[in-house]
């Protein structure tokens, strides 16, 4: 049985650097308002997702979501500006919008997982049936 914590920690980093990556890419703070930030921090989070859903399993890809949304939220009422923290209960529920994408590719890649062990055993069964 793994521990969850590591995949929590890890969507805690990731999802604050999601936000933290768009100001270095644009002039804006919020991943919304910026077309390369919002991509630049679905494809950082996604790819992570992905390999946590092939390599780990659902229940990390679960966690690690949760804990994405958490960092999202935390980041942008911590480092945001006061106009930000006014809004953040709109930002609770706006924030779910960014853990989609990454959710689905952690999906993803729990069913190559699935097909590519379904194929694996194909293999070793048609390599164990002799040939004539």
């Amino acid at each position: 049985m793994r521990s969850t914590i590591p995949s929590l920690i890890f969507g805690l980093a990731l999802g604050a650097s999601s936000w933290a990556i768009v100001s270095l890419v644009s002039d804006q703070f919020e991943p919304f308002d910026s077309e390369i930030g919002f991509y630049s921090g679905q494809i950082m989070l996604a790819a992570a997702a992905f390999y946590l859903g092939l390599s780990r399993g659902l229940k990390q890809v679960l966690v690690y979501i949760v804990g994405v949304y958490i960092g999202c939220v935390v980041y942008a009422y911590v480092f945001g500006s006061s106009e930000t923290r006014a809004w953040i209960l709109l930002g609770l529920i706006m924030t779910w919008g960014l853990c989609v994408i990454p959710l689905l590719s952690g999906i993803f890649g729990k069913l190559v997982s699935i097909g590519k062990k379904k194929y694996n055993k194909r293999l070793q069964g048609d390599a164990a049936t002799p040939r004539a």
